[in-house]
């Protein structure tokens, strides 16, 4: 009967240990996948801060490439220092005022455009930081080298040359 009643014991259930032990795995694996999703997270995140800063990037080499299209002359000038340009659009190669600008503002950072430097009309292009924002013009062309900064600190660069065709 002794033997019976040790057998019985042994079925009614887990001890304390087991239950612990089960515990630590459980959580174990538990802050495995938590970890696992988060820097899947953090990964989709910088791809995708990366994408917009890429098609802001697009964006301003196309406006830049469009208006130098349709202009005749353009002047290109270290406004504030050389690492960041204004670029002035002439319609006609004997304008003496510039029909359309382009201008890395430093009180945001960021590239502006429009028919008056800081008029109501004119305004940030985007919203990326340029850290770089260089042109040459000549009287046959345009080059436009852009670096922006994405929100998660990565660099992003784009470069376009114009013709004139005006």
């Amino acid at each position: 009967m002794g033997a019976l009643n040790r057998a019985g014991r042994a079925e009614a259930g887990l001890t304390l240990v087991e239950v612990a032990t089960v515990m630590i795995i459980g959580t174990m694996i538990m802050a495995g996948l938590v970890g696992f999703y988060l820097a899947s997270q953090g990964l989709w995140l910088d791809a995708s801060t990366q994408a917009i800063t890429q098609r802001e990037a697009s964006l301003v080499a196309a406006a830049v490439r469009d208006s130098v299209r349709a202009a005749a002359r353009a002047d290109a000038l270290p406004v504030p220092d050389p690492l960041h340009w204004q670029l002035a659009l002439y319609r006609k190669v004997d304008d003496t005022a510039p029909s359309y600008y382009f201008w890395w503002d430093p009180s945001d950072s960021l590239i502006h455009a429009g028919p008056t430097i800081g008029g109501p009309s004119s305004g940030p292009m985007i919203v990326s930081r340029a850290e770089r924002f260089q042109l040459v013009s000549t009287d046959k062309a345009v080059r436009m080298d852009l670096r922006l900064r994405t929100a998660s600190g990565s660099a992003v660069e784009v470069g376009t040359f114009a013709v004139f065709m005006n």
